[in-house]
């Protein structure tokens, strides 16, 4: 066998382990893929609902791509997503019909979610193949407690000038995250299943970031899409008055109460009768 042979079967076995050592599952993805819907453009998010039964089919497209598709260096993961970019900004520009649009975005979220998946991010572990099966069941369990994060609108992102940068800040930034996941599992010099894991280790924490991050870069990679063939993306609601600090957004809970207050109408109950006594 010749020395390229030899390249070219290590590549293949990597990439091949590399699809087995995948963080998310098929429903995570579907689960965060739809709950970033909800931060698409107004107009795109419409039409995503209106034809759910093509991005649910864009999403299956995009989980049953080759193994190197899904995975990073030596995968190509990187150029995959670039090129789902750019494929379907320009197919709203060729043009086509909006389900096949919604389609395209399907297999978008699933190229976007796979890059901020540390385990498919990275392969420098030896020992990844031990715990990514179950650091995948580990964040199927949680995925109930989990808190997702939209941390609002991106415009480098949503410009569409630098693409390419971005989308290699997003697997730096799961490669960075790598790490922690095998300290965790190996916390005790030896590996731990993922049962012995709660909701304060290393692993909750990353499985939140990153799927936090995922629905953010999705929802953004959406609206360059859209405002590339000439659609509205509305600025962000602007920061309340006295805020301090990052401005996100809870995709479950959170928001103002006040929204919920009704408007107009009598009180359900009466006003109380009872006088307190002075202080």
């Amino acid at each position: 066998m010749t020395t390229g042979s030899h390249r070219g079967l290590r590549v293949t076995i990597v990439a091949l382990v590399a699809i087995c050592s995948i963080g998310w599952s098929g429903s995570t993805t579907t689960w965060v893929a739809w709950n970033s819907v909800g931060f698409f453009p107004p107009d795109l998010r419409r039409q995503v609902r209106l034809n759910e039964d093509r991005f649910d089919a864009g999403i299956r497209r995009g989980l049953s791509a080759p193994p190197a598709w899904r995975a990073a260096a030596p995968g190509n993961l990187e150029a995959a997503l670039e090129g789902q970019i750019h494929h379907a900004a320009a197919a709203l520009r060729t043009p086509v019909t909006m389900a096949d649009l919604v389609e395209e975005l399907g297999v978008l979220a699933v190229r976007v979610l796979d890059a901020n998946d540390p385990l498919a991010a990275a392969h420098d572990d030896s020992l990844e193949p031990t715990y990514a099966g179950a650091y995948q069941a580990y964040v199927d369990s949680v995925r109930d407690r989990l808190r997702l994060v939209y941390y609002g609108q991106d415009s480098r992102i949503i410009g569409g000038k630098q693409v390419s940068a971005s989308v290699a800040a997003i697997l730096d930034r799961s490669r960075s995250l790598y790490p922690f996941l095998g300290a965790e599992f190996y916390r005790t010099g030896s590996l731990r299943t993922w049962r012995q894991l709660d909701d304060r280790s290393v692993a909750f924490g990353v499985a939140g970031v990153s799927l936090s991050r995922g629905l953010t870069d999705l929802a953004n990679f959406a609206a360059y899409v859209w405002s590339s063939g000439g659609g509205l993306v509305p600025p962000p609601v602007p920061t309340p008055a006295g805020h301090v600090g990052a401005t996100v957004t809870r995709t479950l809970g959170g928001g103002f109460p006040e929204r919920n207050r009704a408007e107009r109408g009598s009180p359900v109950m009466s006003e109380s009768k009872l006088v307190l006594p002075p202080p």
